[in-house]
């Protein structure tokens, strides 16, 4: 590895780790400390480990603490970009940034798993995302030859969007409602499910709703 490989390949590992503790995670939880410390030591120690190839085991205990400690789907996909936006060709340097980007799908996969979705629009949206975030690792993996990896990635792949597919099947769509003027949320809520206990849900698809009195006259609802 050159001098410049090296450079660049911290830069990529460290922006990583900085994506990591911006994913989402309760900084202020012992999980959230933990994932500090993780993330600290490795940074110091960017040099050393990149140099040496013996970064992977510290790095994926990062990512594990950044999921324990509460990252979201969101933020452990923006880490994913992260390590994917590394344009620099050289093996060295791509090996960090892939290895990265696989631990991120790993954790996408975690955190998707123990997500509890409302509607299958919810869901189509992951898959969509999903799809998108695995291409660019598998064409990698593919591209090296890599037949391992590509294998893992694919079997991972297929097992997130079983999983997603299954688990949206009975849920109910989000469908639009249109009344000729606004209501409060109870009896908006009695008007489309015949249930005002179901108040909470109808607020959290209309997020723009500025006081619970006064719903938008036309919004969206499930549709069961």
């Amino acid at each position: 590895m050159t001098f410049a490989q090296r450079r660049v390949a911290v830069a990529a590992l460290k922006a990583v780790l900085d994506a990591l503790l911006a994913s989402g995670v309760d900084a202020s939880s012992q999980d959230g400390a933990t994932l500090r410390q993780l993330c600290g030591a490795l940074s110091a120690d960017a040099v050393d480990q990149v140099q040496a190839g013996t970064f992977g085991t510290p790095l994926r205990a990062c990512f594990e603490a950044a999921t324990t400690a509460g990252a979201t789907f969101a933020g452990m996909d923006r880490v994913r970009q992260e390590a994917q936006s590394v344009t620099a060709a050289e093996l060295p340097v791509q090996r960090v940034a892939q290895t990265a980007a696989r631990y991120a799908l790993v954790e996408i996969a975690r955190i998707l798993a123990a997500t509890t979705f409302t509607s299958r629009q919810d869901v189509n949206a992951a898959l969509a995302r999903v799809n998108a975030a695995f291409v660019p690792a598998e064409d990698f993996a593919a591209s090296r030859f890599n037949n391992a990896v590509w294998r893992a990635l694919l079997s991972l792949h297929g097992a997130v969007v079983r999983d997603l597919n299954a688990r949206a099947r009975p849920l109910p769509r989000i469908v639009p409602y249109a009344f000729a003027t606004r209501m409060p949320l109870l009896t908006l809520s009695n008007r489309l499910y015949g249930d005002a206990g179901r108040a909470d849900e109808l607020l959290a698809e209309n997020r723009d709703t500025v006081h619970p009195l006064f719903m938008p006259a036309s919004g969206r609802a499930l549709s069961a």
